[in-house]
């Protein structure tokens, strides 16, 4: 199993902080948000990841370097973004691993916070037991906006849904929660061949969920891992989630506590 670590986007989200900071590169606690994905992989027992870098993206590879100080052999890969509107999108930067990646692969957005995140090993066991073509990490939430809620049947993705209307979302409520699509996500190669069909999105990218869309479609085998309930995620890529994040890990640290008191 293979790592793929997402972080080319632009952080226009957070401008101006992200003019000036990479987004992966904001601080959690004491350590930024890459590199708790970083420690997630190593943890479950992968040895090699590429990180996906675009334009710009140069304090991510002076911090994690090589990956040896976190017992994982890390590479980069760039993805030129410029203007031209087919780079863009999470299928697309996945799609630049391609020539790289022999082998199953689990792949990470760079700006998702999750704590504690030792669950990676069960979704990947998941997969690997099950003989999946995706397995999707889903997240139960209150709130869908923003987020593409994921319907399922039985353990198996049946569809979905960006952009749902309310009428929408509401006839997908599990417990009076959404399944959201949070990742990680693991892929056998199969994936490839799908990208470079998937359409462009309402919003002039393409998603990689358009591709899994398409996979479902195809009679492919398309799983969801419901992530514990004793799991914290948000996806930093805004101010607002980022300053949950940290309130977070500060309310579970003691040590942080008790300097943020003096």
């Amino acid at each position: 199993m293979i790592g793929l670590i997402l972080a080319a986007g632009k952080g226009t989200r957070m401008r101006p902080y992200s003019n000036a900071i990479n987004k992966e590169m904001s601080l959690i606690g004491e350590s930024p948000v890459i590199e708790y994905n970083v420690k997630a992989l190593a943890d479950a027992g992968i040895r090699k990841a590429f990180i996906v870098l675009g334009e710009g993206k140069w304090q991510i590879f002076e911090y994690l370097r090589d990956g040896s100080r976190f017992n994982i052999a890390l590479s980069y890969i760039y993805q030129d973004l410029g203007e031209k509107e087919e780079k863009k999108g999470t299928a697309k930067a996945i799609q630049v691993a391609e020539e790289w990646v022999n082998d199953d692969f689990i792949v990470i957005y760079g700006d998702s916070f999750f704590y504690p995140y030792d669950f990676l090993r069960s979704e990947i066991e998941l997969h690997q037991m099950e003989k999946a073509d995706v397995t999707m990490g889903i997240y139960m939430m209150k709130e869908y906006k923003d987020y593409g809620i994921v319907q399922t049947h039985g353990g198996r993705v049946v569809d979905i849904l960006e952009k749902a209307t309310e009428e929408e979302a509401e006839k997908t409520k599990v417990d009076d929660m959404f399944a959201v699509n949070s990742g990680p996500l693991v892929f056998t190669r199969g994936v490839f061949p799908y990208i470079r069909r998937t359409p462009v999105s309402p919003a002039g990218e393409y998603w990689i969920t358009d591709t899994i869309r398409l996979m479902i479609k195809d009679g492919r085998k398309v799983l969801a891992y419901r992530i514990p309930e004793g799991v914290f995620w948000r996806d930093i890529g805004r101010m607002k989630h980022r300053m949950e994040a940290e309130a977070y890990l500060l309310s579970k640290h003691s040590d942080y506590n008790m300097l943020n008191r003096k």
